[in-house]
């Protein structure tokens, strides 16, 4: 699953020299004019060439000063998609997304409202809202939670909403593959939430511990493919250290190898390493699909890496900061965060720090594979738009502005400035957001997704038996989605 191919060009132009734009096959001229200069003193011309954006080639319309309200949730600051300071203020996601929010209000005569709510009460408002025959909101900016408004027929398809177009590249074909059951789609996301692009699971290492210790920096390995899980195990081993003596690990007094928390780090090995909970049919309907061999053998190396080495491994929700607080502070080689926490918690980390992408299973795998966690920002639209028609067309158009300008700048704001400090780890956030990983099973919180969170949170030492436990409640659990789906007009 690939994010779209025109993000990722522009994606690896930020990296070249002189943002040099580097050609990913299939051009399209849709989005350029050319007009033609006399050059002076003689009569030859010459052919310039003009970038269009896409936003200017969406249709134009007068919504005549509508308010668009939009909700969106707090958690990790994902009301940055939309909200802004009201002007720029040198922040350059602050000042990118106030243009292009500016953009749209011009070009569709509305204003754009942003307001944020606690993590969990988006999902129950919508419904609220639905149910009271209210439209208060015309767009929600929720999470994977937003699969249960969806079942209950408080969402649009999206695949249905005017003005919408899904094929183009601004919207994450590998979310839209892993969201739709039927051909029907109630949560899409893409550029127009920057703050899920950033939300890829990724590692980072210390490089001041590395050094300590005669390490290698492991960007060869991950350039060349060679970066899997049995690396990682291998690397960590013996690494977490009793620094005071005491005869205990503790935080901020000892060493860890590793430092990770519960609701992450389980799924991002997890899915990273090629293991999934569910596939699909030729009809788009996803079935539950256990490899017990394949998850039990991802799931020991994940228990090892994380139990049997000793590493910080934070289960107290109340405490999942100091996950990030042991790395910042030098106490841990390596840390599992996404690309988001690392501005958020390792800004001001003192010593040198790299990223890396989360490893393969074994270098047979094709891709790097980064593990979408549920709280990433999903659009929803409620069942009960106001104006469908002019949903659509502002949901398109902030996409669209968000793909023109924002995708680009946040990817220099990650690869450019204090969040990273070498340029080996800018080609490391390449291969990190290149392959984007939904599982519909996970996506839609079947009864059971939370497995490998669980073993080792009780700090099982194997999941064979509770995978076949969980098999038949799987299947039931994922067919009411899909009976749900199916009733919904």
């Amino acid at each position: 699953m690939k994010t779209n191919r025109k993000t990722l060009c522009l994606l690896i132009a930020a990296l070249t020299v002189g943002g040099a734009m580097l050609s990913c096959g299939g051009g399209d001229s849709t989005n350029q004019t050319e007009t033609t200069a006399a050059v002076s003193g003689g009569e030859n011309t010459e052919t310039v060439t003009e970038e269009v954006s896409e936003l200017e080639q969406l249709p134009a319309a007068d919504y005549g000063g509508h308010v668009v309200n939009i909700m969106l949730n707090d958690q990790d600051d994902r009301f940055v998609d939309i909200m802004t300071e009201g002007e720029e203020t040198g922040d350059t996601l602050n000042d990118v997304v106030y243009r292009r929010n500016r953009a749209v209000e011009e070009k569709y005569n509305v204003t754009i409202e942003g307001v944020s709510e606690e993590y969990n009460a988006v999902n129950t408002m919508i419904q609220k809202e639905v149910q009271s025959g209210l439209t208060d909101y015309d767009l929600y900016f929720s999470n994977c939670y937003a699969s249960t408004p969806a079942t209950g027929g408080y969402l649009y398809d999206i695949t249905t909403l005017p003005n919408v177009d899904l094929s183009n590249p601004w919207w994450d074909t590998a979310a839209l593959e892993g969201m739709s059951i039927g051909g029907k789609i109630y949560m899409v996301t893409g550029d127009v939430s920057p703050t899920s692009l950033l939300t890829s699971s990724c590692l980072v290492f210390n490089k001041k511990l590395f050094s300590a210790n005669d390490m290698e920096y492991p960007y060869e390995m991950a350039s060349n493919g060679t970066w899997t899980l049995d690396k990682l195990v291998e690397m960590t081993k013996g690494l977490t250290s009793d620094v005071n003596g005491d005869g205990k690990y503790t935080l901020n007094d000892d060493v860890f190898a590793f430092s990770s928390w519960m609701c992450d780090s389980p799924y991002s090995l997890f899915f990273g390493a090629g293991a999934t909970f569910s596939s699909k049919d030729d009809n788009d309907i996803p079935y539950v699909d256990f490899n017990v061999d394949k998850i039990s053998s991802v799931y020991d190396k994940i228990y090892q890496l994380i139990l049997e080495q000793d590493s910080y491994f934070v289960t107290d929700p109340n405490l999942y900061e100091t996950t990030y607080e042991c790395f910042s502070n030098g106490g841990a080689y390596f840390c599992e965060i996404t690309l988001q926490k690392i501005d958020l918690f390792l800004r001001d980390m003192e010593d040198d720090y790299g990223i890396l992408p989360i490893p393969k299973w074994d270098e047979a795998q094709s891709d790097y594979l980064s593990c979408v966690n549920g709280a990433g920002g999903f659009v929803v639209v409620p069942s009960n738009p106001e104006d469908a028609e002019r949903t659509g067309m502002i949901l398109e158009a902030l996409a669209a502005g968000a793909y023109d300008t924002i995708t680009p700048s946040i990817y220099e704001v990650i690869t450019k400035t204090k969040n990273v400090r070498d340029e080996e780890s800018a080609e490391m956030v390449n291969l990190i957001i290149r392959n984007r990983v939904y599982d519909p099973f996970y996506i839609n919180l079947c009864s059971g997704y939370n497995i490998v969170q669980t073993q080792l949170s009780s700090k099982k030492e194997e999941i064979a038996s509770a995978i076949e436990k969980q098999l038949k409640g799987a299947e039931k659990a994922l067919t009411k989605i899909i009976d749900a789906y199916a009733s919904l007009e």
